[in-house]
């Protein structure tokens, strides 16, 4: 079976530093495509010049401006380093000319073990562990698509995400949290490249502040992947305790199922405007 996620994000190689890819509009935010379908799109060809080491482990990305849907995009990657165990790769992609944003990973072999004993690593090290939210089931929360938001969100075409209830209601709370369950619309397998997208998915932690406020957009994104998820559901949160102005730091985890932290996010965004 053929992947939506698959597919879309599966550029055609032009030369050994250069693919094209049109980016279709099903994974947008509104007018534009998501930051982090964009950014999967840019690191799984930069991580075919990497063949040993292909896990995404760091990944730091500065957004420039928006992605054009349904338009060629031209993606340029090269190897800055070649390690024992890590390789770091620079991207970018362009379209109409100009760049929409550049990345930098570096990637690695995660281990593929699950280890839940909070004080035993399998070398002998201590494990330390974020606790993850205790979450109603996906079934009893609230899907994105319901959530008084002010842009259209084609993406919910793409993603399965659920709002943990007491976070729905947007504008009514006086924290930015935001927690949920996400996972692909047709469940395709979790693996590491879906981990980026899945860290840009979720709506806005302000929105628990300030309720429906339109496009918020990113200005840098950096994701650090943990472990390769279990199958099924990965379990997100997401907060704000920097906020100053229209700028602000949200930091963002996921864990798989069984509440293995699989990736950590943070990143700078703008608030447009206040609806």
């Amino acid at each position: 079976m053929t992947y939506s996620f698959d597919s879309e994000t599966t550029a055609r190689k032009v030369s050994d530093d250069h693919w094209q890819l049109e980016l279709v509009p099903d994974w947008n935010i509104g007018d534009n495509p998501n930051g982090g379908f964009l950014l999967a799109s840019l690191l799984r060809a930069m991580a075919t010049l990497v063949p040993d080491t292909p896990d995404p482990i760091a990944v730091t990305t500065h957004y420039l401006r928006p992605g054009l849907p349904g338009t060629m995009a031209d993606l340029h990657a090269n190897v800055v380093r070649f390690g024992r165990r890590t390789a770091t790769v620079t991207g970018t992609m362009q379209q109409d000319g100009k760049p929409r944003f550049t990345c930098t990973a570096t990637f690695g072999k995660l281990d593929q073990s699950s280890d839940k004993t909070p004080n035993s690593g399998a070398d002998g090290t201590r494990n330390l562990f974020i606790t993850p939210p205790d979450l109603p089931p996906p079934d009893e929360c609230t899907t994105r698509s319901e959530l008084a938001q002010a842009v259209t969100l084609p993406i919910m075409n793409r993603l399965d995400i659920r709002i943990d209830p007491q976070y729905a209601e947007s504008g009514h709370h006086s924290e930015a949290v935001i927690t949920g369950w996400v996972r692909f619309k047709d469940q395709r397998p979790i693996d590491l490249l879906a981990l980026p997208l899945f860290c840009d998915a979720f709506p806005p932690s302000v929105f628990t502040l300030y309720g429906p406020i339109g496009w918020v957009p990113t200005i840098e994104l950096s994701v650090h992947t943990r472990k390769h998820p279990d199958p099924g559901w990965i379990k997100g949160a997401f907060s704000v305790s920097d906020l100053a102005g229209d700028l602000f730091i949200e930091d963002g985890a996921l864990w798989d199922q069984n509440d293995q932290l699989v990736a950590r996010s943070r990143q700078l965004q703008m608030i447009l405007q206040k609806t």
